[in-house]
């Protein structure tokens, strides 16, 4: 059953005693804020913690689809998303330095600090969130208490981890990172001094003119009144093309990519790069007694994919909607309830595809091997077929067009 909060302090004795809560969360990003959010839904009582009171600019996800804000519906903070970001109603895809097709498709934009700062306000106020840095970590069975570095403690049935792939957390409790591959990929993300409207198009994801050029594609679309750019990119963090593109980074992006302003006009650069290199981590010794991994703390997913902030919100409504409650219904917590999340069926299969589209695209781009070349002959000969059928529709809808307008005047 839930623990019951601490009654209040009469005395200073009780003023220093322990908060008592069901769930203690570390980390009030994106996955530790839903999942308090959703648990409190539910009527657990959640205290959260975070080291930030401010959130700090991030160069994470910027974009969604809808099935992830269905899943936003499906946990309430639907309306939030939509408030926070500027809605896109089409792209267009260039392959090859040629815009292979215009598609209608409805995304939402954002930036990832005002996502979050979103999230943080919209928590039901029976959520306790405090700031401070963790001290020390005391798991097991039934307790699992966490000391803030000012001498607070926060005691719960279920220690969730939530603060992505940093390994501090994780060795407080005793889990070892594993990095599966180091420098999998680059995100480089900045702003343009154009604004929107000075655009043939609405959004673009413009890929990688040749494959040796080692780019999976660059993404432009609209935040509020600007226009953001993501660039990921197959290299390593201290190779000197990434020194070329700190130091003068149009002119980079020209050579790597000489075709793309011709499709989207003169690309100025506008403030600072965001360079966040991506290591693909997983974690090891985390069926453990009281503590479970949400998010990028249990593994992580090369953001080309596309999926991160998927498989972050799949855990937790896994977690939060059907394992919690049930475990809560029982005494203790013990790493075999741990484990059954662990073991979802749904999380696995998430889990495993999001990896398996990171390796892939990442083959397309840079893998070596008949393997290799024998998928980027298929790729570009569908590209190739897609754009074919595009071009011969466009050209039927301009031919048919005079017939119908004079059909229509007799």
């Amino acid at each position: 059953m839930p623990l019951q909060p601490a009654a209040p302090a009469a005395s200073s004795e009780a003023a220093n005693a322990p908060r008592r809560t069901d769930v203690v969360i570390i980390g009030a990003g994106l996955a530790g804020s839903v999942a308090a959010s959703t648990l409190a839904q539910g009527g657990i009582d959640v205290v959260v913690i975070d080291a930030a009171a401010v959130v700090p600019p991030s160069l994470r996800a910027e974009k969604l689809g809808t099935p992830i804000l269905a899943l936003f519906d499906r946990l309430g903070l639907g309306e939030t998303v939509r408030a926070t970001a500027t809605p896109i109603s089409s792209v267009w895809i260039a392959r090859f330095g040629r815009v292979m097709t215009r598609r209608t498709r409805r995304e939402y934009a954002f930036a990832y600090k005002d996502l979050i700062t979103a999230l943080r306000a919209m928590l039901p106020k029976q959520v306790e969130l405090r700031f401070g840095r963790v001290a020390d970590i005391a798991s097991g069975a039934d307790i699992q208490r966490v000391t803030l570095s000012d001498g607070s403690v926060v005691e719960g049935r279920l220690l969730i981890v939530a603060t992505g792939p940093g390994a501090a957390i994780h060795r407080r409790v005793g889990i070892d990172i594993v990095d599966a591959q180091r420098d999998h990929s680059i995100c480089i993300g900045f702003y343009l001094k154009a604004p929107p409207a000075a655009f043939p198009f609405e959004s673009i994801v413009y890929y990688g003119e040749r494959w040796n050029d080692r780019v999976s594609y660059i993404s432009l679309f609209p935040i509020g009144s600007r226009m953001r750019a993501n660039l990921f990119v197959y290299r390593d963090h201290d190779e000197p093309w990434i020194q070329s593109l700190r130091s003068d980074p149009a002119e980079t992006l020209r050579r790597t990519l000489p075709n793309l302003e011709r499709i989207c006009g003169p690309i100025e650069i506008e403030g600072n790069l965001d360079i966040r290199p991506i290591d693909l981590r997983q974690t090891q010794g985390h069926e453990r007694a009281g503590v479970v991994l949400i998010g990028d703390a249990y593994c992580t997913s090369c953001p080309v994919s596309g999926t991160g902030m998927h498989k972050a919100l799949i855990d937790v409504e896994r977690l939060c909607r059907e394992y919690v409650p049930a475990w809560f219904a029982t005494p203790g917590m013990d790493a075999d309830k741990v484990s059954a999340f662990y073991a979802d069926t749904v999380k696995i299969e998430f889990d495993r595809s999001s990896l398996a589209i990171s390796n892939r695209l990442r083959g397309l781009a840079v893998g070596r091997g008949a393997r290799w070349r024998v998928s980027r002959v298929v790729a570009n000969a569908r590209s190739a077929c897609a754009f074919t059928a595009h071009r011969c529709a466009h050209l039927a809808a301009v031919l048919a067009a005079p017939v119908t307008e004079f059909l229509e005047r007799i």
